[in-house]
């Protein structure tokens, strides 16, 4: 094919991925190690701010009640929506790293970094070398599909030989 033909396939095989994963449809790839994503919610960081949104509502009564008061109480429901509903912590599984949403940026973990992966039923843990944290996925706090993550984690240790726990039996 010629470059250009090439390009044009490209461009519209991923127009026409991006539309099909908007309507919950799996896309259309040719690579078999591209990679995954799995979301969850952030629920206690957004029923936080709920919470002192409402909190903020019972006590106007108390007080006078200016448009900064309206605001502030505005801002911490909205605030909380958005943590809720677009801010929504994810893993992403690659060929050969792991990464997620830090506060400011995106972490990036390659393989060599990590020392082993453990499954139990509801959660997922993923333990690094050295003093670094551990990475927590469950299914209570966060709403991650804890069982189609920990298969697609046994597959990414296998390629990249990091071991697999699995205490699910």
């Amino acid at each position: 094919m010629s470059r250009k033909w090439e390009r044009m396939v490209s461009k519209n095989t991923k127009k026409l991925n991006k539309d099909r994963t908007k309507r919950g449809i799996a896309p259309i790839s040719t690579d078999p190690d591209r990679s995954e994503v799995f979301k969850g919610r952030s629920i206690i960081l957004a029923l936080f701010f709920v919470l002192v949104s409402v909190f903020l509502l019972l006590t106007l009564t108390k007080t006078s009640g200016d448009a900064m008061y309206w605001y502030t109480t505005l801002a911490y429901l909205v605030v909380g929506v958005f943590v809720y509903f677009v801010r929504r912590p994810y893993l992403k599984v690659s060929k050969s790293s792991l990464s997620k949403r830090g506060f400011a940026r995106e972490l990036i973990l390659n393989a060599d970094n990590i020392n082993e992966i453990e499954y139990a039923p509801g959660q997922v843990v993923i333990h690094l070398k050295g003093k670094s944290p551990r990475w927590v996925y469950n299914r209570t706090l966060n709403r991650f599909d804890v069982a189609a993550m920990a298969a697609r984690l046994k597959k990414f240790a296998e390629q990249n030989h990091v071991s697999f726990v699995d205490k699910n039996v």
